[in-house]
């Protein structure tokens, strides 16, 4: 990332995709919003948690009866994006629709199947999360 994009910062990543969310948080994180940082960081926290879930899941680490407990717990992770943006009036951008209907979900899966796959569904929302916290 150069001077034309207002950010000076250099990244390790060589994935493109990869590399191109953490200059769109460094261009979020610079903007100076205190708001969309928190904003940017939670629903971070939240993907990284199902992240983290789907493939412990997938290597057989979870086990069935654990559902309420991970249920709970990613819940609140969603949760926690939601209300910080309801009281920073962030609440009706781009992705705020989506991400409640994901919350539903988890709060709904009966199975940790379930849970893991709502992973890809939580990545794609944290996209438009964050694309229209940049203002695209």
């Amino acid at each position: 990332m150069n001077s034309k994009d207002k950010v000076e910062y250099k990244t390790t990543i060589a994935n493109e995709h990869w590399r191109n969310e953490e200059f769109q948080w460094a261009r979020i994180l610079s903007e100076g919003n205190p708001a969309k940082g928190m904003v940017l960081l939670y629903i971070q926290k939240a993907c990284t948690a199902f992240h983290e879930f789907e493939p412990a899941f997938k290597a057989g680490a979870i086990k069935p009866g654990q559902v309420e407990f991970f249920r709970r717990r990613l819940a609140a992770r969603v949760k926690h994006v939601l209300v910080t943006m309801q009281n920073n009036a962030l609440d009706k951008i781009n992705g705020a629709v989506e991400l409640n209907r994901i919350l539903e979900s988890i709060e709904s899966a009966e199975t940790v199947d379930e849970l893991a796959e709502i992973t890809e569904k939580l990545h794609a929302v944290n996209h438009t999360l964050l694309d229209s916290l940049e203002g695209r």
